[in-house]
């Protein structure tokens, strides 16, 4: 049987495994995105290996879809898309917005393997494009 202090224990870090592993899921992929995205450009050109603007809107969008059950997800996924292209204007890397919201929106559901692929779709894709600068 439990103690006292083992429920109370247990009720406070309910929930933080969950969303640390989250960060750190988002973390690495933001981070393979940033490496293939910063390979073309010269050293005095590269920026950070994960942009912190990248990764704040999206952590947000998983913490928000992490407490939206049911039918409403689909709304937060479509309204964080529509954030995000308003926000790409004045984010750099510009084009990366988007990809990440939408790998966000799916390790925010839940579907982590879906996110993999996505990811490693991107990854590929910034690996074999050319860089325009």
């Amino acid at each position: 049987m439990r103690t006292e202090a083992d429920r109370w224990l247990g009720a406070l870090f309910h929930g933080w495994v969950e969303v640390l592993t989250l960060l750190l899921m988002l973390s690495v992929v933001l981070a393979l995105i940033g490496w293939a995205w910063n390979r073309g450009f010269r050293p005095a050109d590269r920026g950070p290996l994960v942009p912190a603007t990248l990764l704040i809107p999206a952590f947000g969008l998983v913490l928000l879809l992490r407490q939206v059950e049911g039918d409403a997800s689909a709304w937060v996924i479509a309204g964080g898309l529509v954030v995000g292209g308003l926000l790409s204007r004045g984010l750099e890397p510009r084009s990366l917005i988007l990809p990440v919201l939408l790998i966000a929106a799916l390790l925010g559901t839940g579907l982590v393997l879906s996110a993999l692929l996505l990811a490693t779709v991107v990854v590929l894709v910034l690996l074999l494009s050319p860089r325009s600068r």
